[in-house]
């Protein structure tokens, strides 16, 4: 296996276990996971051109076990966001997911933005039944009866005879992104986390590892200002860091990236991606007054060559997956009229299908202050017929797992990503967007890059000219925030952002069963100027609108 090692300069040429062998030095290995997201099954990757299941709990399990047979002062660690994402948290809430922690010897989970979904009442029938530890120094749950004693700021857990600090943070983005409540606050993660760190070292606890789930950006920041813990393994911003044979994977950084504290110290900040197709192996070597002495890291992909399936744990998981079968034939709400999902329509003009989608993302992040969504035609991947909508079609609308995320873009941007979106029009390509929130015009007589003539946002006294200046909130699907379909403009945007993590299928169902019944039409959103004589929708299944006037 290929590893890649980092040694600080000040350990010389011992190595981590001639280290760990030294007087007062204490090797330990932190395994960890981050924003699972009910992901229980694989998933499938493209990796060196060859489609390949990835992750798995029976897998994690297995690999699991291995290292517990190979090695010594393992620590087990989860970064939060195990709720929602799949259809298992829709039947089981998290219980199914804290099966297979409990089978996995997790010791220490900190509370993501997504245990928050469902309210206080739910996250409480997850934590109560938890034989991990759950942690979090800068949530304020004391006028939250239901979810009193069931976490604490931090844990110290006993691994190979000596004592480990774990400080929890939970990203204050909670109140916007998730459902809280009014009786949660979220205090400033520095702030509660130093005061986690002193409290830990007049106890007598110096070797400490924060369990953050503020996101990569916001762990590096961190880092630079913390005092007293070198170690930050993260989560909440899906990152992949590392280094990997496979083109198609784009890490965003090293495993582990090391930044300095205000004492001029390393610090390591790792993160393992996302759905559990990464784990991290981060070993270290703590000194006898808990500084750093050595370490080196590993991002482990999750294929079939890391680790076979646990038999029991795959056995255990088809019983959990039975009534997940059945929920994809049910029935969530009825289209009063076809709903046109087809490849020449979403990749070229407007659908109700695209639109009704969009008007689905701005509703689940409206909490978030989100004006306008764009949805990538590409990743809409088939109608809905007149008549019952079950969950299973829902999936095969919405089928690549994307999240949303909410980002602050310029006019000047979104009119750039508008003009990505049209760019290829001639062929199809999926980059054209569907919008909610704006409309827009274009024209095809003009050359690539200059075909939008006009963009007006949806304001509460009607539609308004888009003020290039202007910054607006936004809610796209993770493929385009990403740079997916070309769209540059939005991997690079250096505004807030935020990965919800709320699954597009699943926020398109919350959409639908809140309106029940559909009876979506076109509204002239989009406008498409000196098209091709002919080219004109093949659909007829309601009005057409006239057009919006350049």
């Amino acid at each position: 296996m290929h590893r890649r090692t980092l040694l600080k300069a000040g350990a010389g040429v011992l190595g981590l276990s001639a280290l760990g062998r030294a007087q007062g030095a204490f090797p330990l290995t932190l395994v960890h996971t981050n924003d699972t997201h009910a992901h229980l099954e694989p998933v499938e990757l493209t990796l060196s051109g060859k489609k390949t299941p990835v992750g798995g709990v029976a897998r994690r399990i297995a690999l699991f076990d291995r290292l517990r047979a190979l090695r010594r002062n393992l620590l087990f660690l989860d970064a939060g966001d195990v709720f929602q994402g799949t259809l298992y948290f829709n039947q089981y809430r998290g219980l199914a997911d804290r099966y297979f922690m409990h089978r996995a010897l997790y010791r220490v989970m900190a509370l993501g933005n997504h245990e928050f979904d469902l309210g206080p009442g739910p996250l409480a029938d997850f934590l109560q039944g938890a034989r991990f530890k759950v942690v979090s120094a800068n949530v304020d749950a004391s006028r939250e009866p239901r979810l009193k004693g069931l976490f604490a700021p931090y844990a110290v857990v006993q691994v190979g005879g000596e004592r480990v600090g774990v400080i929890g943070l939970t990203t204050p983005d909670t109140r916007e992104i998730a459902n809280p409540g009014p009786t949660v606050a979220f205090l400033d993660p520095y702030e509660s986390a130093q005061k986690a760190v002193y409290e830990l070292l007049k106890r007598g606890v110096n070797k400490i590892v924060v369990l953050s789930h503020l996101g990569y950006a916001e762990d590096l920041k961190l880092a630079r200002r913390l005092v007293g813990a070198q170690v930050i393994v993260g989560g909440h911003s899906h990152t992949l860091l590392g280094s990997f044979p496979h083109k198609e994977l784009s890490p965003m950084g090293p495993y582990p990236t090391v930044v300095k504290n205000p004492e001029g110290k390393d610090v390591l900040v790792v993160q393992a991606w996302e759905w559990g197709k990464v784990v991290g192996l981060l070993e270290v070597t703590f000194g006898a007054k808990g500084e750093l002495l050595a370490y080196k890291g590993e991002a482990l992909l999750m294929t079939p060559e890391a680790a076979p399936e646990d038999f029991f744990a795959k056995e255990a998981l088809l019983a959990y997956a039975q009534p997940v079968m059945a929920l994809m034939g049910q029935v969530i709400a009825e289209a009063r009229v076809d709903l046109v999902g087809e490849r020449a329509v979403v990749r070229r003009r407007e659908s109700n299908l695209g639109n009704l989608i969009a008007d689905g993302m701005l509703w689940k992040t409206k909490n978030a202050g989100t004006q306008i969504a764009l949805q990538n035609g590409g990743g809409i991947r088939a109608s809905i017929p007149k008549g019952p909508i079950t969950v299973g079609k829902v999936y095969e609308v919405l089928p690549f797992g994307n999240t949303l995320v909410v980002m602050d873009l310029k006019g000047k941007e979104i009119k750039a990503a508008l003009e990505n979106g049209v760019s290829q029009w001639e062929g199809q390509a999926g980059r054209f967007l569907q919008v909610s929130g704006l409309r827009y015009a274009f024209d095809l007589a003009r050359p690539t890059g200059s075909r939008v003539v006009r963009v007006e946002v949806k304001t509460e006294r009607g539609y308004a000219p888009l003020d290039l200046e202007g910054t607006y909130r936004v809610v796209v699907n993770s493929f385009i925030a990403n740079g997916g379909d070309g769209f540059a403009v939005l991997k690079e945007a250096q505004g807030y952002r935020v990965d919800t993590g709320f699954s597009d299928a699943e926020s398109f169902m919350d959409y639908l069963k809140e309106l029940k019944v559909v009876e979506a039409g076109l509204e002239g959103r989009i406008e498409v100027l000196n098209a091709p004589k002919g080219e004109r929708p093949a659909y007829f299944a309601y009005r057409v609108p006239v057009l919006v006037g350049v």
